[in-house]
């Protein structure tokens, strides 16, 4: 879905509406066999963390960035220039084929969740990090109108000086629905991990909270588990219908700084949160 980065009335309007006329859609594969992938939904609990696995800092730098496909000029120059400083980078929309995690050399490991995928191109949800996250699972559900899969890649991670880890979630919403049912399950699916999380979490993305019911749904739940939204001034987030798109909720951390960066590279303006644990 093409959004404008101010108003966004006009473009989302109009990206429903071919939606709901669609004749031909277009052709997508869908996720990869289960088997070979970590569904959240039957981790048994959390993986040991391996010897000497690096830790992250009591305070940290994030990126949040749906990069619309890897597709339009510029967008490694601004990935490079956005996490100069990064310590986590939660990318919407990425593209296996573009290799972004070469353009964030600091960042090595990716934690990749496939969604949308077609014959010449696989995109989904990418988290990466310094070291290898201590558990990484996935979770997919599929677009109601389109037939496509949106995902969530789960990770966690161990933090210096402290018995407990992050739990952070990088989440593509789903976005063409009448209803709820489908966005309402995406979030239902993180229930029992963010229940039985004793520690710091980070749940960010482009949530696609284009309506008041939408963000209404997504503020109750994040309350259920203490997540709290940070705040950007001036924010010049994506919207559709004067609504943002584009989400930081946190727990057991505090925003130090936040900032919404202004690109031409993507149709979504990236989010960049300076946290500090509590």
């Amino acid at each position: 879905m093409t959004k404008s980065r101010t108003n966004g009335l006009g473009a989302g309007a109009l990206a429903l509406t071919l939606a709901l006329t669609l004749v031909a859609l277009p052709e997508s594969v869908p996720a990869a066999d289960p088997g070979t992938e970590r569904d959240c939904a039957h981790i048994p609990g959390l993986l040991d963390l391996p010897e000497e696995q690096p830790a992250l800092a009591g305070e940290l730098e994030i990126l949040s960035w749906n990069i619309q496909k890897a597709g339009n000029h510029g967008w490694r120059d601004d990935l490079a220039r956005l996490s100069d400083s990064t310590d986590l980078a939660f990318i919407q929309e990425a593209s296996t084929q573009a290799d972004i995690g070469n353009f964030i050399p600091r960042l090595f490991h990716q934690a990749f969740g496939q969604g949308y995928t077609t014959e010449s191109l696989e995109t989904g949800v990418m988290t990466l990090s310094a070291g290898l996250p201590s558990m990484h699972c996935n979770f997919t559900v599929m677009e109601p109108w389109l037939g496509t899969p949106k995902a969530t890649t789960v990770t966690t991670y161990p933090l210096q000086d402290r018995e407990y880890r992050l739990l952070t979630v990088n989440l593509h919403a789903v976005n063409f629905s009448l209803g709820l049912d489908e966005f309402r399950q995406q979030f239902a699916n993180l229930k029992e991990l963010l229940a039985t999380h004793d520690g710091p979490i980070i749940v960010a993305g482009d949530l696609n909270t284009w309506s008041g019911k939408r963000q209404n749904l997504v503020d109750e739940f994040m309350g259920q588990f203490d997540l709290q939204p940070v705040s950007f001034e001036p924010d010049l987030r994506t919207t559709v219908f004067g609504r943002a798109l584009d989400h930081v909720y946190v727990r057991g951390l505090q925003a130090l700084s936040s900032d919404v960066i202004p690109v031409s590279s993507s149709d979504h303006n990236p989010l960049r949160v300076r946290l500090g644990l509590r």
